[in-house]
């Protein structure tokens, strides 16, 4: 039985895992198939292949805001690095692969996760100055200095735009940086700020759901913004997210 958990996600940890989502009745689906299979067979030591029924697997588009197909997703350490809609060419497909299958700099940053799991700020540093393009890169070290350097984080996320993979993680490290430098009296934001700086996150999370249930527009939206930023950037399994995600939704 197909479960796109075990099958894509932590496959990805292996290989990258490119998904192509189609339908019985789509007729450009029908075009890119062969094509891309015929690809998949011909670079199977780099790459997998897997291919979603979006009528079938209607969650699994959902999740993936799947809006038109065909719709191909490359997976790569169980996220999105990149995508492509439309029934390409040969062509533009290797051209897409060669341009998406991770480059050296991501390489270079999963070797370095793989041998630290708190990598320093001086080696995501260094590694930023031998990769800059490699976006990933900043993310992590973003993720590293956000509670004691939140003044970075706006410069250090810059180069990820708008319709790049990467951009939705960017934004909402961004708007965790903000309520970070916001400069206020109010004294419920300063003590939210100070708990998620020294640490107590857990406690923060709590005062940040309590002041959204009295005034979910607090900060003029900023700290309901923060707020999913941090459970986005946590993830859905995270202890936190599982225990305090819900509340948040019912307070906004």
């Amino acid at each position: 039985m197909f479960d796109f958990d075990k099958d894509v996600i932590e496959k990805s940890f292996e290989k990258p895992v490119v998904v192509d989502f189609w339908a019985e009745w789509c007729g450009p689906c029908k075009v890119l198939g062969p094509v891309i299979d015929k690809i998949a067979e011909e670079q199977t030591a780099h790459w997998s292949l897997v291919k979603i029924d979006t009528e079938a697997f209607q969650d699994i588009a959902s999740r993936f805001h799947v809006r038109s197909i065909p719709n191909v997703k490359m997976f790569y350490r169980g996220e999105i690095i990149d995508e492509f809609a439309g029934a390409l060419s040969r062509q533009m497909i290797l051209e897409w692969l060669e341009k998406t299958l991770p480059k050296d700099g991501l390489k270079a940053l999963d070797l370095l996760l793989e041998n630290s799991t708190e990598p320093s700020v001086e080696e995501l540093e260094q590694l930023l100055l031998d990769y800059p393009e490699t976006q990933e890169i900043r993310i992590v070290f973003s993720q590293v200095i956000l509670w004691d350097h939140p003044e970075r984080i706006p410069e250090l996320l810059a180069p990820i735009k708008m319709g790049t993979p990467l951009y939705d993680k960017a934004t909402c490290l961004k708007d965790i940086a903000a309520l970070l430098l916001l400069d206020t009296d109010d004294k419920t934001i300063n003590s939210i700020k100070q708990q998620l700086q020294h640490g107590s996150l857990e406690d923060g999370i709590k005062e940040i759901i309590d002041a959204l249930g009295r005034d979910n527009k607090t900060a003029n939206g900023m700290l309901a913004k923060a707020a999913i930023g941090i459970f986005n950037t946590l993830g859905l399994q995270h202890p936190f997210s599982k225990n305090y995600r819900k509340r948040l939704d019912m307070v906004l």
